[in-house]
């Protein structure tokens, strides 16, 4: 499996085919290359945040772009086929020109770019989209690898290209306003008549942290990043692409294509993740307090349903003494695990908790009820962390009076 984790600050590493220098306080791990979702990433890809090209060619895809981010409302004036620029009428691209959806959009800006043409281009940027539709201009994608386009509801092939190596590399960078952990996958999809491959690098706030190539892009491929440690005052993620180091070659694709491509695609930006798209925190409370209502395991006082019947550590928990029973476990090892353990499967019920936490009450308190070794100190205390650390959060229901002698 080839993955790479990148070091934290001030480490560089040589792996496989590329080179990895962290960003201050951030990490990077670069995912095998999905050669198998295709362009149906619903589900895989973008619950928070995807853009996707949406554009016809109907003109020569290139435009002046500044070093702000204008992709959203991309255009000064217009470069025609021959490059001669058309002074001074403006141009008004097509009003669908992307497509942006998600719930975090409002957190993220994005710009797809090229070194463009320094004469034309004093500021060395230009913006760029193409369109592929299958059977025009050979654009003939192979099934299934069209990607989802949330604003039309359907599969449309799209992609933005870089036109031509002179004006490589091509950008695809997205801003983002917040920070937190996110998963940033870029799908790379080319006619299925053309053998493409190309090189690729990452930078996030204009350092690099990962590259590599990635061959054959006629069948679709997702290049796919989990970045941790992102900063609360926000971050640039850049993936740049051209044309693959010694040039272009058949072998690459497995079969010989009817044309062999040089320039570089990208066809999307997909995220999860990030505190743009986090839940809302959900409170939990110490196994203190659910020792001390007992009537909001068992719904008794009427503010919000029973937390029961709870399976633990191989013990059906039908009444609401019973949990009071593993929270009253003084001790170490499985102890501890015992009653923060309950603590936290109450705090789970009640208000939701991360799958890591489920996870592993689930695994602990399997090997409890099995009689089985574990680190059930190691896991108390993870579970008794958790179960203080929203200790502060207002409760979603109006809280009875502790009953401490309740089960006496």
């Amino acid at each position: 499996m080839n993955i790479q984790r990148n070091a934290k600050i001030g480490l560089v590493c040589l792996c496989a085919s590329y080179a990895v220098t962290a960003v201050a306080d951030i990490s990077v791990v670069t995912r095998p290359i999905d050669e198998t979702t295709g362009g149906n990433w619903v589900g895989t890809y973008g619950s928070c945040y995807s853009v996707v090209p949406w554009a016809p060619r109907t003109v020569f895809p290139e435009y002046p772009i500044g070093p702000d981010f204008q992709s959203k409302y991309v255009a000064q004036y217009q470069i025609t086929e021959d490059r001669s620029v058309v002074p001074p009428v403006p141009f008004v691209p097509p009003k669908d020109a992307q497509c942006i959806s998600g719930p975090g959009k409002a957190y993220f800006d994005f710009r797809i770019f090229t070194a463009g043409d320094p004469e034309l281009n004093p500021d060395g940027n230009a913006f760029v989209w193409g369109f592929q539709e299958p059977g025009v201009n050979k654009w003939s994608v192979a099934e299934g690898t069209q990607q989802w386009n949330a604003c039309l509801n359907d599969f449309y092939p799209a992609g933005w290209d870089s036109d031509d190596t002179d004006f490589e590399p091509l950008s695809a960078e997205i801003k983002l306003t917040t920070g937190g952990n996110a998963t940033v996958a870029f799908y790379l999809l080319s006619a299925e008549t053309t053998c493409r491959s190309q090189d690729y690098t990452l930078f996030i706030n204009d350092s690099p942290v990962a590259n590599d190539n990635v061959k054959n892009l006629s069948i679709g491929k997702y290049l796919v990043f989990d970045i941790e440690g992102l900063p609360e005052e926000g971050s640039t993620i850049r993936l740049e692409t051209k044309e693959i180091t010694g040039g272009n070659d058949s072998t690459y694709c497995g079969i010989v294509q009817s044309e062999l491509a040089e320039n570089s695609f990208v066809n999307g930006i997909f995220v999860d993740g990030t505190e743009a798209c986090a839940p809302p925190e959900a409170p939990s409370r110490t196994l203190g307090y659910w020792k001390r209502h007992p009537t909001v395991i068992n719904g008794d006082f009427g503010g919000a349903p029973s937390l029961l019947p709870l399976e633990f550590c191989g013990e059906v928990i039908d009444d609401a003494c019973d949990a009071v029973y593993f929270l009253s476990q003084g001790g170490g090892g499985i102890k501890k695990f015992k009653r923060q353990g309950m603590a936290a499967l109450l705090n789970c019920t009640a208000f939701g908790c991360p799958t890591e936490i489920s996870d592993l009450i689930a695994e602990a308190s399997e090997a409890c009820g099995n009689g089985d070794s574990y680190k059930y100190g190691k896991a108390g205390g993870i579970l008794g962390d958790f179960n203080e650390a929203n200790d502060n959060l207002p409760l979603p229901f109006q809280s009875p009076p502790a009953l401490p002698k309740y089960c006496n």
